[in-house]
């Protein structure tokens, strides 16, 4: 007999582990999954009030004792298929952050909320992960969280009701570089990218740089991410020596005035990705500093645009019946 689960407003899940949760539940014999059909109200900070999709939490991996979780959005008219996901993967330098989007009144939160209600509206799925932070978890743990995620996701895609073939990432920040990583690093069982398109939000893929002001600041003190931060350690960490001609397209978004990702960072990984005949395109934001924050003037593009710029590079990823190179004009 063909089994059918339906998901509901709140998902736990984490084969073998207590889930702790509100409301009558019920466990899938299959994969160990609870079902809860009440939200938890322990949130604190609360989620953006104007984000669309009904939300699921759910467990992904449990590494060393320590439960890593994501949140799915999803549009709740939308029936159980093949749907495509956004990944968002949070900033925070490697060290702070959460995927929770909150009510704070930034740019950045802005956009995100632009590009959820969007992503629900074409009746794709949202997801907002979390991994673990330095000091206490060091590069690369946080990329392997990143990547265990994105294989929980293919690997359950069929209860989801998601397409492990039509996964996008989005990241801004630290999230930017996680992103790249996944794009230029991960691969499916039959070498293909597991991921069909990254947008990258101001991320640092050079690490030679930052390195250099380390070491000129601290000496050999360890970096709280990296260790101990030789030339040739930054090296290996830094993304854009991952580029190949097999990698999926790329989105990148940089503003003029950031002055904790520089623009030249952007401006490498796009001139190396194109060098590999890599679709990337990028988009400059004026008057735009670090978080797309506003440095001497009104950025340009507003946020509305750069959403909607974001939004049309995913339906053309992950919308089969359009060309992966359509112009994002």
């Amino acid at each position: 007999m063909k089994r059918v689960f339906w998901l509901v407003p709140m998902l736990v899940i984490g084969a073998g582990v207590p889930a702790s949760v509100t409301g009558m539940a019920t466990r899938s014999p299959d994969l160990g999954i609870m079902l809860s059909s009440k939200k938890s109200t322990s949130e604190r900070p609360v989620w953006n009030r104007g984000l669309l999709g009904i939300r699921h939490k759910i467990v992904y991996q449990v590494v060393q004792g320590q439960g890593l979780t994501l949140f799915l959005f999803r549009n709740p008219s939308v029936s159980l298929g093949g749907r495509p996901v956004v990944v968002y993967i949070h900033g925070g330098g490697l060290r702070f952050g959460t995927a929770m989007i909150t009510n704070a009144e930034t740019p950045h939160n802005h956009l995100l909320v632009r590009l959820e209600r969007q992503v629900i509206r074409e009746r794709m799925d949202f997801v907002s992960l979390n991994y673990r932070l330095a000091p206490l978890y060091p590069w690369p743990e946080p990329l392997h969280d990143v990547k265990r995620a994105i294989n929980y996701l293919k690997a359950h895609s069929r209860y989801l009701g998601i397409n492990p073939g039509r996964i996008d990432v989005l990241g801004d920040s630290a999230g930017g570089e996680l992103s790249t990583f996944v794009g230029l690093t991960m691969h499916n069982p039959d070498g293909q990218p597991a991921v069909q398109g990254v947008v990258d939000l101001f991320g640092p893929v050079d690490r030679e740089g930052f390195a250099r002001r380390w070491r000129d600041r601290h000496g050999l003190t360890p970096n709280p991410v990296y260790g101990i931060y030789t030339p040739r350690r930054a090296r290996r960490e830094s993304a854009i020596v991952h580029v190949h001609p097999g990698a999926p397209p790329f989105l990148i978004i940089q503003g003029e005035k950031d002055r904790v990702v520089p623009p030249y960072q952007s401006l490498l990984l796009e001139k190396r990705l194109c060098a590999m005949g890599v679709p990337a395109t990028q988009i400059i934001v004026k008057n735009a500093g670090h978080e797309l924050i506003a440095r001497g003037g009104a950025i340009d593009p507003p946020i509305p645009r750069i959403a909607l710029r974001i939004n049309r590079f995913f339906k053309a990823t992950l919308d089969r019946t359009v060309c992966k190179r359509a112009s994002l004009d």
